[in-house]
């Protein structure tokens, strides 16, 4: 391996083996901005002042070995490279507890501060991949723009669904990896499609001959989240080359909403004028109410479908009697009659009156689901070569990787009943009404097990005695990867659903359609079926399980040689040419009661299919222009071309310019412009064409929108909104369920493309050991590929500040009686997204009495612009808004004396708001609403001791078990969990204590 050069890893190279409108609000948005420039500013100010009376470092003169670096094909042997390039390793992470790789790529700041998918996110929200995947996605641009590689080559796809398309990191262990590079600019012209945002390299470990046993736990404060991995590998050089394998087992306990308070309450979180808060009080137990999804009422509907302000519910703890009446004063006759023990409870829309309070919205099966699944991971990996002459090396690299996740989660579900008066199973219940009785169940838990296998191998070498070729070398491997993920879940049954609905009478001796189960007489409207507990024929004629499977395999075929051309008076030129090809292949084929078309309220998915190949040419030059010139010590031009064909689109050429100029030995300045693609993802050709059906309450914002708004539960804008649509503020949905449209895009999607530029300077002053990197970014998008579902569509359309006139609202319709009837749902091409802002990292290093070495580093990225026009027309701005901060940064310090460590990490999220575009008060301004997190840092420290043979490391990560930011419900565009923002950002186990402890033998 390669030494580096005094200038160090974050001055973008490092060596590896080859082997929305303005508004009133936006002087607030700036504020925000303005003061986390200013914190940023103030840290990396006073390291410079501390750095006044270190003494400069003497590296002897040493011979450099020419290596491949992260962001090129030609090796170096000067480590100045205009790519800026973040190195993450897994000391650090070890140092700051955290137990995986996927977390360790995530808590770096070209992520921190955008949305990521990890354990958690995946299991709330359809993401790619299914449940349980971590993916990462540099500066919030999607997985699918960042390019993933291992030791230099590209890692194929994992997961489960039709949704597979990104690296998986739950394949990579901890155990065999050694750091990571972070290219953080486009670089499809050097690596191929999808090196959008940038190019994650992940560096396994080498040259560590012998045995190595590492365990690791983490105990949370609280129950819930705990992790344990233990791994041995055992590696062996000898005269002609090495060998190693390495074996790791990983295992994350669930986490469920109920094992920490600020997951197991949505509180409303609203204040009066004078700033106490005024949230709806239970007046059952005269605490705040806890909300969720509604669950074990009946909603109400007379014979038109015009909807009752109220509903129906049981009296469970005896204590809402007394509190209010059965009916609202002098409206008996406006209501069913019903059996003993229920009451009209919600009517009057006051979030201010019992009626309201007694409201049952947080189930214990909410208590109980996963807000982290159960996740189980095992590994081994094995690496080597082979010198079979002098000129050539034979190596090679096996990946196995198993990832079992459990998820827990509940839902509602419902149906329509007339009253006893003709419903003989809704006896109790009287009067011309339709009751749509709604329970919750638990029977909603999920399961995936992917097996992930990734094969490596090749030849690479020198031209030997080829005198016209010295100095050049040569690489050609082959790589195949497989998934194959299975994916099971619960499912309620549409048939057994639907055969009951509006029934006059029994229905025994019928057979449902498609289940084929003999019909079972289930009364919804008794209290135990409405609170989840149904009788064992109730729960085998409603409920099922399915199973899917998903395959993915990927093989690359991939040859490239680099060496010098000849020599400027500047120095060398270098050169590398090479080939690609590249063929990838998915078959998804989801359980048979998908397949069928039988999941209540669930879009049917047909089988993905269909493969794609690749073929790349592409080449790269090294330039020096100058040398020990005045104000020019080394100037250096990079130029890169890549072309590619690709089947299902055809070709597309890239290419990118970089330029690095060392002004004075301290001083150097960097640039880079280039272009980049991404090609269609195979799930977004080929997927199945479908028609699936969605209830009204599923998709359309506009239900009963007045009572909403009375409530709090929507924003003003989406009020007035509907309004303006001649949606009725008391329209129910009641009726049909609206067709959804949607298929792959195969023959219509062109490829995305970008342009991004970087320009950086780097300063390495002489009178410290000291080194500051400021780089700034723009990346630009064209043709961004989504599809953004049904719900999105609609409610995009009507919380847009170009409503009516917003493209969204071209793609459904509503007919006469206000009803959604049709979504179209397509993967198209969007306008555009562009990412824009500033990366600063300090590192400094400071010799302390008694033999103490202070080592401190900061990593932060400014965001100065993040957005997205999802049509030509339509530009939404997501820079600082809750979820996508506009600042993030991490602060280590690390002391270190003969075999003692310190280390003390705080990981910062600077504040964001939603206030630019959503209320901060009701209309009235009696209600006022928190749409803003404030600054959050996490604080990690750890004390490590190596004794002969073996280290303990122990630390505590969240030392002030800082909870993160709490927000009004259901006012900004954000997610929520419990009274909490749900963003990847923030940390939800709270304050634990690790251990970590390893042996080398």
């Amino acid at each position: 391996m390669g030494r580096r050069a005094k200038g160090a890893w974050w001055e973008g190279v490092t060596a590896y083996p080859q082997c929305k409108a303005r508004s009133p609000m936006l002087t607030q948005r700036r504020h925000l901005l303005a003061s986390t420039i200013i914190a940023g500013l103030a840290v990396s100010a006073a390291l410079p002042a501390m750095a006044q009376t270190a003494q400069p470092a003497q590296a002897p003169a040493t011979e450099v070995e020419a290596v491949v670096v992260t962001g090129s094909r030609i090796k170096r042997n000067e480590f100045n490279s205009p790519d800026p390039v973040q190195v993450v390793t897994a000391e650090q992470g070890r140092l700051q507890g955290i137990g995986s790789t996927g977390a360790l790529l995530q808590s770096a700041t070209i992520a921190s501060g955008s949305p990521q998918v990890n354990a958690a996110i995946s299991s709330a929200f359809i993401t790619d991949g299914g449940p349980g995947a971590e993916t990462i996605s540099l500066r919030g641009l999607g997985a699918n723009r960042t390019l993933v590689l291992l030791n230099g080559r590209r890692a194929g796809p994992a997961g489960v669904r039709g949704g597979v398309s990104a690296f998986d990191l739950n394949v990579l262990p901890m155990a065999i990896t050694e750091r990571i590079d972070i290219l953080k600019d486009g670089a499809s012209s050097i690596y191929g499609s999808d090196a959008v945002a940038g190019v994650v390299n992940i560096i396994t470990k080498r040259n560590t001959d012998g045995v190595d046993l590492d365990m690791f736990y983490s105990q949370p404060q609280k129950q819930g989240g705990e992790e344990f991995r233990a791994s041995a590998a055992w590696a062996k050089s000898f005269d002609r080359g090495f060998f190693s394998m390495a074996y790791e087992y990983n295992k994350r306990a669930e986490q469920t909403k109920g094992q920490r308070p600020f997951t197991s309450c949505g509180r409303q979180y609203i204040f009066d004028a004078q700033g106490k808060r005024k949230d709806t009080i239970d007046p059952r137990t005269g605490q705040t109410q806890c909300r969720d999804l509604l669950y074990d009422q009946i909603w109400l509907y007379d014979f038109s479908f015009a909807g009752l302000d109220g509903k129906l519910q049981y009296d469970y703890t005896g204590k809402i009697a007394g509190l209010i009446p059965r009916y609202p004063a002098g409206e008996q006759a406006n209501y069913p009659g019903m059996p003993a023990g229920f009451f009209v409870v919600g009517h009057s829309g006051d979030p201010a009156n019992p009626d309201m309070g007694v409201l049952d919205y947080n189930s214990p099966f909410n208590l109980a689901a996963s807000l982290t699944p159960r996740t189980e991971r095992s590994t081994v990996f094995a690496q080597g070569a082979y010198e079979i002459t002098d000129s050539i090396e034979a190596y090679g690299e096996i990946l196995l990787n198993r990832r079992a996740t459990k998820t827990n989660d509940y839902r509602q579900f419902w149906s329509y009943f007339y009253t006893g008066d003709i419903d003989p199973f809704s006896a109790g219940f009287t009067g011309d009404f339709i009751l749509s009785p709604t329970p919750v169940t638990n029977r909603n838990r999920s399961g995936q097990k992917v097996d992930y296998q990734r094969y490596v191998g090749g030849l690479r070498g020198d031209f030997g005695n080829v005198e016209f070729l010295k100095g050049w070398d040569w690489d050609v491997f082959a790589q195949y990867s497989h998934n194959k993920g299975v994916y099971s879940q619960d499912v309620i049954l549409k048939d057994s659903v639907d055969i009951g609905a509006f029934r006059t009478g029994s229905c025994k001796g019928q057979t449902t359609p498609i289940s084929k189960k003999a019909c079972v007489d289930v009364s919804w409207v008794t209290p135990d079926f409405l609170a989840g507990k149904y009788t064992a024929a109730e729960e085998a004629f409603l409920f099922d399980s399915e199973a899917g499977e998903t395959t993915y395999k990927q093989l690359v075929l991939e040859g490239s040689m680099s060496g010098d051309l000849f020599r400027l008076p500047a120095g060398p030129v270098g050169a590398a040419v090479g080939f690609h090809y590249r063929k990838d292949s998915i078959n998804d084929v989801p359980g048979p009661i998908t397949l069928a078309g039988n999941i209540w309220n669930s879009s049917a998915a047909g089988i993905t299919k269909g493969d794609d190949l690749a073929r790349e040419v592409y080449g790269e030059l090294s330039i020096p222009v100058l040398r020990d010139v005045f104000l020019a010590e080394r100037v250096d031009l990079s130029v890169s071309g890549r072309h590619t064909k690709i089947n299902s689109y055809g070709e597309q050429d890239t290419y990118k310019l970089g330029l690095n100029w060392q002004i004075i030995p301290s001083v150097r300045l960097r640039a880079t412009q280039g272009t980049s693609f991404r090609a269609p993802a195979l799930f977004e050709l080929y997927k199945n064409a479908e028609t699936s059906f969605s209830g009204q309450r599923s998709i359309d914002p506009c239900i009963r929108w007045a009572t909403n708004l009375a409530q709090g539960l929507i924003t003003q804008k989406l009020a007035n909104n509907c309004r303006a649509a001649g949606v009725p503020g008391t329209h129910s949905g009641s009726g049909a369920s609206a067709t959804i449209t949607s298929s792959g895009g195969k023959g219509n999607l062109e490829a995305e493309t970008s342009k991004a530029v970087t320009y950086g300077v780097i300063w390495s002053p002489k009178f410290a050991d000291l080194q500051v990197a400021v780089d700034y970014f723009d990346i630009k998008i064209d043709g961004e590929i989504r599809r953004l579902g049904a719900a999105n569509i609609v409610r995009g359309c009507y919380t847009s500040d170009n409503f009516p006139n917003d493209s969204l609202c071209k793609l459904f319709t509503r007919n006469a009686s206000n009803l959604i009837s049709t979504v179209t749902n397509n993967y198209i091409n969007i306008a555009e997204q562009k990412n824009r802002g500033i990366d600063l990292t300090v590192s400094y290093g400071q010799q302390l009495p008694w033999d103490v070495k202070m080592n401190v580093d900061l990593q932060s990225t400014w965001q100065l612009k993040d957005t997205i026009a999802l049509f030509a027309d339509t530009v939404e701005d997501n820079n600082g808004f809750v979820g996508d901060p506009d600042w993030t940064g991490r602060l280590n310090f690390r002391f270190t004396k003969n075999d003692w460590t310190a280390f003390w990490g705080i990981n910062m999220i600077g504040k964001a708001s939603d206030a630019e575009t959503e209320a901060t008060q009701n209309a009235a301004g009696t209600t006022f609403y928190k749409v803003h997190t404030e600054f959050t840092a996490y604080h990690n420290i750890s004390l490590q001791k190596k004794f002969d043979g073996f280290t303990i490391l122990g630390g505590v990560s969240n030392v002030f078990n800082e909870t993160p930011p709490a927000v009004t419900l259901g006012q900004g565009e954000y997610d929520t969990v419990g009274g909490s923002v749900f963003a990847s950002q923030y940390d939800y186990l709270g304050r634990r204590v690790f251990l970590n402890i390893s042996t080398h033998f």
